[in-house]
C-alpha cells in the first residue's frame, strides 16, 4: 500500500492511542485536515477469452473430421465433423495456454472427397493432415494453414524431437517450439515457401477462376499461389495416376531429413516416390563450406528449379494468364525457383533455397589438436541436430535406425542426440548433449574415418569409469557400434566392451 503522509501542526490537545500502531492510525484522523494522500489506481485486468481458429486448406475436402489437441499432454480440445473445409471457423471450448503447442488434425472418412484441380472433379481420398501451431496472443482469431507444407513440417519436427520413422509409436508431445520453428525453416527452404501461409479460399469449382485469375491481383499472393499449385502440377506431370494424398505423403517422407533430395531417414521402410533425382552426399569434411556444398548440389537444385518453373508456367498457360494477366505472367517468368549460389562462406548454415542435400559431412578438418588425452585429433561438445555451433561437427547424416539382422542388434541415432544400442532386450544409451565426453575422433582424415563417443559428464559407477556408446564411422555411414566402460574421456578402444554390433 502507498504510505499516507500528513503534515501536523502544533495543537494544545493530543490524540491518545493505546499503542504505537494505534497512535499512528490516530494521527491520520486527528490531524489538522491538511494531510494529503496518493490515490491508488487499480490496474485493468485483461481476462483471457477462448480463442477462435480460422482453418484454411489449399484444396477443398468434404466429409472429414477435424480434431484439435493440446500437444503438451495430447488431450483433445475439440472434435468436429465437417461437411466441407471451406470456411472453417471454430470457437475453442477453453482458453489455450500460450506456452504450449497445439496440434490440428484433419482426417478423412470412408465418404471423404477432395477437389482434383487436374480433372476438376471430386475424388475419393484417404489421409490425415497435421499442423502444429504456437498460440498467437495478439489477436482473438488465429488463422491455421493445413497443407502439404504443414504435414511436412510436422513430420520433420517429429524427427527433430527424437522420433524415428521406425518407432512403433510416434510421440508428438515431445516436440518443442524450437524444434517446430527449425522444422518450419527446413521445409520452407526446401520448398521455397510453397504453401506457407497461403491465404486463399480452398480450391474448388466455385473458386477456380478467382484463385488462378484473380480480379484484383496481389502480385505476391498470385506468385505464391502459382508456385504452390505448380508443385502439384509438376507431380501430376510425372505421376498422373497419383492423387493429392500421394503427393503430400511422399513430400513429407522426402522432407523428414529436412531436404528435398530423394533420400529417406536411415532405416525408414516407407516407399518413396520423389519429385527430384537423388542428390549427391557431401562426404568430405574439408569441403564443409557453403560455396563448395552449393556447388556439389548445383545440378540437383537447378534441374528441379527448371522443372518447377515449367510446371508453374504450364499451369498459368492452362488458365491463359499470358493474355488475361500479362503482368502476373511476367512475374512467374521472372521468378527465381531456387536460391542463388553463395559468394561467401557462412559460419553455421550451408543451405540454399530449393532442392538438394545441404547437410555437412560428418567430420572436421580445421584442427589437429587432441582433447582429453585422445590419441587422435578431436572435437568435443557434440550435440543433436537442434543446436548448431560453429566449428562443431554435425550428426545430421547419421540420424536413423540401423539393424544387424545376424545378431538381432539395432542402433538408434535420434535427432535430439540420444544414442541407443539394443540387443536381446538390453539397451545401452547415452545422449550427445555437449559434454566433454561427447566427442568425435578423426581416425583417418583421407578416408573419412571417425569414432563418435558419448557418455555422461562424470563416471557413474564404482570403478570410476564412464559408460560409453561408441560408433565407428566412415563417409557418413555407421560401420559398427559398441557399448562399454572406459576411464578416459575420449577413448579410441573401449577398455571394457559390453556389447558390439556391426552394420
Amino acid at each position: 500500500m502507498p504510505s499516507l503522509m500528513s503534515k501536523q501542526r502544533l495543537h494544545h490537545h493530543i490524540c491518545l492511542g493505546l499503542s504505537t500502531l494505534l497512535l499512528s492510525s490516530a494521527l491520520i484522523g486527528c490531524g489538522s485536515g491538511e494531510s494529503k494522500a496518493t490515490k491508488e489506481t487499480t490496474p485493468t485486468v485483461s481476462v483471457p477469452k477462448p480463442k477462435n481458429f480460422n482453418i484454411k486448406t489449399p484444396v477443398e475436402m468434404r466429409n472429414v473430421t477435424l480434431k484439435v489437441f493440446d500437444n503438451f499432454d495430447d488431450s483433445l480440445v475439440l472434435e468436429r465433423n465437417l461437411t466441407t473445409t471451406s470456411e472453417i471457423d471454430i470457437v475453442l471450448p477453453r482458453i489455450l495456454d500460450r506456452d504450449r503447442l497445439y496440434r490440428i488434425e484433419i482426417s478423412t472418412t470412408p465418404n471423404s472427397l477432395i477437389y482434383d484441380s487436374q480433372s476438376r472433379q471430386y475424388q475419393s481420398i484417404s489421409m490425415t493432415l497435421h499442423g502444429l501451431v504456437e498460440v498467437n496472443t495478439n489477436t482473438l482469431t488465429q488463422t491455421i494453414y493445413i497443407s502439404p507444407s504443414s504435414e511436412a513440417v510436422y513430420q520433420r519436427a517429429l524427427v527433430r524431437s527424437g522420433t524415428l520413422p521406425t518407432d512403433t509409436n510416434s510421440t508428438p508431445t515431445k516436440i518443442s517450439a524450437l524444434q517446430l520453428n527449425l522444422a518450419t525453416t527446413d521445409v520452407n527452404s526446401a520448398l521455397t515457401n510453397a504453401f506457407y501461409q497461403l491465404d486463399i479460399p480452398n480450391l474448388n469449382s466455385s473458386y477456380l477462376l478467382d484463385i488462378f485469375s484473380p480480379p484484383n491481383t496481389n502480385l505476391s499472393l498470385y506468385t505464391d499461389t502459382y508456385l504452390s499449385f505448380g508443385f502439384i502440377q509438376q507431380w501430376a506431370n510425372v505421376y498422373p495416376n497419383n492423387n493429392y494424398a500421394e503427393f503430400t505423403k511422399n513430400l513429407a517422407i522426402d522432407l523428414k531429413d529436412g531436404y528435398l533430395d530423394a533420400k529417406k531417414i536411415r532405416g525408414d521402410q516407407s516407399a518413396l516416390t520423389s519429385l527430384v533425382t537423388t542428390a549427391p552426399d557431401n562426404i568430405d569434411s574439408t569441403k564443409n563450406n557453403a560455396i563448395t556444398i552449393a556447388a556439389n548440389q548445383k545440378s540437383a537444385r537447378e534441374n528441379f528449379a527448371i522443372s518447377l518453373k515449367q510446371a508453374v508456367l504450364q499451369l498459368a498457360d492452362i488458365h491463359q494468364q499470358a493474355i488475361v494477366n500479362p503482368k502476373g505472367y511476367a512475374s512467374l517468368q521472372q521468378k527465381a525457383y531456387a536460391g542463388s549460389a553463395p559468394t561467401s562462406n557462412a559460419a553455421t548454415s550451408f543451405r540454399i533455397f530449393g532442392a538438394g542435400d545441404y547437410r555437412p559431412a560428418v567430420g572436421f578438418s580445421d584442427t589437429t589438436q587432441t582433447c582429453n588425452g585422445s590419441i587422435y585429433p578431436c572435437k568435443q561438445g557434440i550435440t543433436g541436430i537442434n543446436i548448431v555451433t560453429a566449428n562443431l561437427p554435425s550428426i545430421e547424416y547419421l540420424i536413423g535406425n540401423y539393424k544387424d539382422s545376424t545378431s538381432n542388434c539395432q542402433l538408434n541415432i535420434r535427432g535430439d542426440g540420444w544414442l541407443e544400442l539394443t540387443k536381446d532386450g538390453k539397451t545401452y544409451s547415452s545422449k550427445l548433449d555437449g559434454d566433454t565426453t561427447d566427442n568425435l575422433l578423426q581416425v583417418d582424415k583421407a578416408n573419412f574415418e571417425y569414432l563418435l563417443n558419448s557418455s555422461s559428464a562424470e563416471p557413474n559407477n564404482s570403478t570410476l569409469q564412464y559408460n560409453f556408446v561408441q560408433l565407428k564411422l566412415k563417409a557418413n555411414q555407421v560401420l559398427s557400434a559398441s557399448a562399454g566402460l572406459d576411464s578416459r574421456k575420449a577413448p579410441d578402444q573401449l577398455q571394457t566392451t559390453l556389447l558390439q554390433c556391426n552394420f
